[in-house]
């Protein structure tokens, strides 16, 4: 079987998971509920949310600049670069809209195609690596500082971070001594972790720009739990701030998954249920606050991706 085959085979098998767990969400939260919730907010609170993800997408423009070389992009002209390959990235099926990052660097700032690459790995490296920092102090918060299990907890969410410069140069080091004998469809992934290790290399040559930019990403997924924060009082559910940070970081890790349909939709919703349910909220209201309040989100990526796509076509491209 071929490398392209097997892939289609995945996604195929992927998006067959993705709408069983939308039609399972959907039967739990009943779309009646589901309806109510998108229509009946609270519009000061719905600016709010606007603001939170407007924020989130500045701070995410600030870690593209600081990812690249010294004067390469300003964080300002990086906001609509950042929201157009953002929105590409959730609406482009099976996760090709990635790929709009490094052409939009290309088109913009003259970037090679490998740099641009090496960028968005990296990009993505620091954003798990972020969701994880966060994902473990939700649990020190949630369970208490003394409690044995969530300190365990937090570690083995917080490892991968503290861990990833030794992790990917071991792998990649272990990638080039192997792969003249690889298959196609491994040579491919392969040829991305060299990619990533290349970017980080690039990176760990400019400490503080690395730092400041892994800060960014910190701060880009604080204002993401405060859009689902935001989101929930608008629809009327003020949970605890800690509880929604647990749920939302527990949902957005499960996104990880390799099936989900555009937009994450599936994966998200039955990581979000999974986890407000297990701290006690009524599984199908679990159910139809997840599916709202991802519905909602989704609706201002593609307001701040329609808006960075029409900046970035009125003016000229810089690429040859």
């Amino acid at each position: 079987m071929s490398g392209t085959r097997a892939d289609r085979l995945r996604r195929l098998a992927g998006a067959v998971i993705a709408v069983a767990l939308v039609a399972a969400t959907l039967f739990l939260a009943r779309p009646g509920r589901v309806g109510n919730l998108l229509i009946s907010v609270d519009p000061r609170m719905m600016l709010c949310a606007l603001g939170a993800s407007g924020a989130s997408l500045a701070f995410r423009s600030l870690r593209l600049s600081l990812l690249l070389a010294p004067g390469s992009l300003n964080p300002f002209k990086a906001i609509p670069i950042t929201a157009a390959a953002q929105g590409a990235a959730v609406f482009v099926p099976a996760r090709l809209g990635e790929l709009a990052l490094p052409w939009l660097l290309k088109r913009e700032i003259a970037l090679d195609g490998a740099s641009g690459v090496a960028t968005l790995l990296t990009a993505r490296v620091l954003d798990t690596a972020a969701l994880g920092a966060w994902a473990g102090l939700a649990v020190l918060f949630l369970w208490g500082l003394d409690q044995p299990l969530a300190l365990g907890a937090a570690l083995i969410l917080l490892l991968p971070l503290l861990l990833l410069p030794v992790i990917v140069t071991a792998a990649d080091r272990w990638a080039l001594d192997r792969e003249e004998s690889w298959p196609t469809g491994r040579r491919v992934w392969a040829d991305r972790l060299h990619r990533i290790r290349t970017g980080l290399d690039e990176a760990r040559r400019r400490p503080l720009r690395l730092a400041a930019a892994a800060a960014a990403s910190m701060g880009s997924w604080a204002f993401q739990w405060t859009l689902a924060w935001c989101l929930l009082v608008a629809m009327g559910y003020r949970w605890p701030v800690w509880e929604v940070v647990t749920g939302s970081a527990i949902a957005s890790m499960s996104n990880l998954l390799p099936f989900n349909l555009i937009g994450n939709l599936g994966t998200l919703e039955a990581g979000w249920t999974a986890a407000f349910s297990a701290m006690g909220i009524k599984l199908e209201i679990a159910a139809a606050t997840g599916l709202a309040c991802h519905l909602w989100a989704l609706v201002f990526v593609a307001l701040f991706g329609a808006i960075g796509w029409m900046a970035l076509r009125l003016k000229p491209s810089t690429s040859t």
